[in-house]
């Protein structure tokens, strides 16, 4: 097995940490690796990071198909979603911005010319300010079939 798939193995069991706190875990079982192998598997599984109840980073499998809800991990990432006119701000909870954006950059939403992500606010640009209330309207609802947005 690779270090891939011991790392999406023990995720899938429940196991979840900081990157430093994987490389243990993993090395608990006999896979002996680095900070940075991990760090790279994590995104070739697409793993992403969020908090746990305490505040503290921890990375977790992304629910395997959209509108399949996680045992509370992904529950209301997205605590509100406004616009001005001319841009899109979707407010999460801390250090999940990250992971928001790259549901939104998955997606591909076509009226969606780029967004910007920081620890716990999302900027989004539309191709077109006219498209913008279509748009915010399109992102709540894929953000409410996913999941990870509950009003």
């Amino acid at each position: 097995m690779t270090i891939s798939d011991e790392l999406n193995l023990l995720l899938s069991q429940g196991i979840s940490g900081n990157q430093a706190q994987l490389v243990l875990a993993l090395g608990e079982k006999g896979v002996y690796t680095t900070q940075s192998s991990v760090s790279r598997a994590l995104k070739k599984i697409n793993a992403v990071k969020g908090q746990d109840e305490k505040g503290n980073v921890v990375y977790a499998l992304a629910p395997a198909e959209p509108g399949l809800r996680d045992i509370g991990f992904f529950d209301s990432l997205v605590i509100k979603i406004a616009d001005n006119g001319y841009q899109i701000v979707i407010q999460t909870r801390p250090g999940t911005a990250n992971t928001v954006a790259k549901f939104i950059d998955d997606h591909g939403f076509d009226k969606v010319l780029g967004s910007v992500a920081g620890d716990d606010t999302i900027i989004i640009v539309p191709v077109n300010v006219s498209f913008i209330g279509q748009t915010v309207r399109e992102i709540t609802t894929y953000m409410k079939h996913i999941g990870i947005f509950v009003e």
